[in-house]
């Protein structure tokens, strides 16, 4: 796996960032931090796939009313929708994109209200751009931090088990070497 992912590594973030892009890109920001991937070629990616699957929502939405039954979604609901879609465009979008897992339905419900898809995708790609941007910044500075923090643990662990040597030593010398002897 290891060997596909310094093979393939970009091209297997491209279907990954269409499935699930910011958890993707915070996983993509630690390993620039190892120095396994370049974020100036990472964030393009992840934005465009980030796109790519919110485009694939909206056309499940628009052409999918079957589905929406599935998430208890009746008639009376999707014209409520319709309109708070209509009056809160942005809002609605921006909510549905960063809220994960309950969001999905609020960008299958754009493309069912049928949302200008112009309007769908400019909002969608702006905010996945900042998301993409805080997301790979997010992973590199917990990369940073966890090679910090290895790097004081490993520090840690050498002087704790240094000090336990030494002790260890201390009390085999003083039982066994420096013996004191019992004259009577």
């Amino acid at each position: 796996m290891i060997h596909l992912l310094l093979t393939y590594k970009y091209i297997i973030l491209i279907p990954l960032a269409i499935i699930e892009g910011p958890i993707v890109t915070i996983l993509a920001g630690f390993l620039v931090t190892l120095g396994v991937m370049n974020p100036f070629i990472i964030y393009p990616i992840m934005v465009v796939g980030d796109a790519v699957g919110d485009g694939l929502i909206y056309y499940v939405g628009y052409t999918g009313k079957k589905l929406l039954s599935f998430f208890k979604v009746d008639d009376a609901k999707l014209v409520r929708a319709k309109k708070y879609f209509a009056d809160n465009h942005h809002k609605a979008i921006t909510m549905s994109k960063l809220i994960h897992g309950i969001g999905f339905v609020g960008l299958i419900a754009a493309g069912a209200t049928h949302v200008p898809y112009k309007k769908y995708f400019t909002t969608c790609i702006l905010i996945s751009m900042v998301q993409s941007f805080v997301m790979l910044a997010i992973g590199i500075l917990f990369g940073h931090a966890y090679i910090t923090i290895e790097k004081y643990l490993n520090t840690y662990a050498a002087v704790v088990s240094s000090i336990g040597i030494i002790v260890v030593a201390v009390v085999v010398l003083k039982k066994y070497v420096f013996k004191p002897k019992i004259i009577l």
